[in-house]
């Protein structure tokens, strides 16, 4: 894998994974609107777990 592109993906993943973990705490707004409120639940419960499976998919392209 080109080193370039290999920079260039661990860059992006660092970035999703640190927008990930800025917004990890944001509590979940009540607005009224039960669809909004349940994507924000909705996104604070997946967000642990994608964050690991980035950090894994990170580890594994700078294996390459």
């Amino acid at each position: 894998m080109s080193q370039n592109i290999k920079s260039e993906i661990i860059q992006e993943l660092d970035s999703r994974i640190q927008r990930l973990k800025a917004h990890r705490f944001d509590p979940v707004e009540t607005t009224g609107n039960q669809y909004q409120e349940l994507n924000q639940a909705l996104s604070k419960v997946i967000s642990v777990p994608l964050t690991k499976e980035l950090e894994d998919v990170k580890a594994f392209v700078m294996q390459l």
